[in-house]
Formats: structure tokens, C-alpha cells, sequence
């Protein structure tokens, strides 16, 4: 008997500084790879699994205090809009190397506030999230 694979990954997750996205918005072009960081300065946008969500928001975002956005993303629909994805760093997580359309409902899937308990960003729930 063979060994299955995991599945493939469906959907990612970014974390987005709440400011940024909303700008993007009447735009059309959301390019913010990471905190501080444009996609179009080399750098892909950044995103991890439901799994990890938890772990970027204590190593990347704990002293920030401006509101946070989980944007998730539908890798299918991102691949049938011509963006392309690639592996990134030592971690090989992967990343989106081209602008996201916020506007776009079959690539951004949903958007989610990060709710601040007790001075700590938390994870949303993503309730049905085929990741968690």
C-alpha cells in the first residue's frame, strides 16, 4: 500500500496592515509584501497556512499596535488571473510575486479583522478553513 500525499494547499492567508488594504482598495492593486516592505521591491507578498497564523502574528506583528486584516486567498483563482506564486526563503513558504486585486472576490475570499486581547494580536477563527 502506497502512501498519500497531502493535499495541495487551496488557500493562504496574508496579514495586512488594516490602513494599507483599505488603501489599496480604490486602487485595485494591494502590493505590500510584508510589513514595511512593497512586493515591488523584490519581495513577494507573504503569506502562511491557517497553522501558522498564530506564529507570524507573535514573530512579525506583537509590538505593532495599528489595526490588523487577514486576507484569504484562493491559490486556484489567483493561478487562473495569471499571478504567479514562488517558494521563498529558508522556510519555503510561499509568496505571491505580482499585486493582488482586493476587489476581486474569487481571489481575496475574505477579509478578516485580527482581534488585540489583552495587548496580543490572536488568530481569528477561520471557521470551514480546509488549513486549520
Amino acid at each position: 500500500m502506497s502512501e498519500s500525499s497531502p493535499a495541495p494547499q487551496s488557500r493562504v492567508f496574508h496579514v495586512a496592515i488594516a490602513d494599507d488594504w483599505e488603501a489599496s482598495v480604490p486602487f485595485g492593486s494591494y502590493e505590500a509584501a510584508t510589513r514595511g516592505v512593497l512586493e515591488g521591491e523584490g519581495e513577494p507578498i507573504r503569506t502562511t497556512s491557517a497553522a501558522r497564523l498564530q506564529q507570524v502574528l507573535d514573530e512579525h506583528y506583537a509590538d505593532l499596535v495599528l489595526p490588523l486584516l487577514v486576507i484569504e486567498i484562493d491559490l486556484a483563482a489567483l493561478a487562473e488571473a495569471g499571478i504567479p506564486t514562488v517558494r521563498h526563503g529558508a522556510s519555503g513558504a510561499l509568496g505571491i510575486d505580482g499585486a493582488l486585486p482586493p476587489g476581486d472576490p474569487t481571489i481575496v475570499v475574505r477579509v478578516v479583522p485580527v482581534p488585540r486581547v489583552d495587548g496580543r494580536w490572536v488568530a481569528p477563527a477561520l471557521e470551514g478553513d480546509e488549513l486549520a
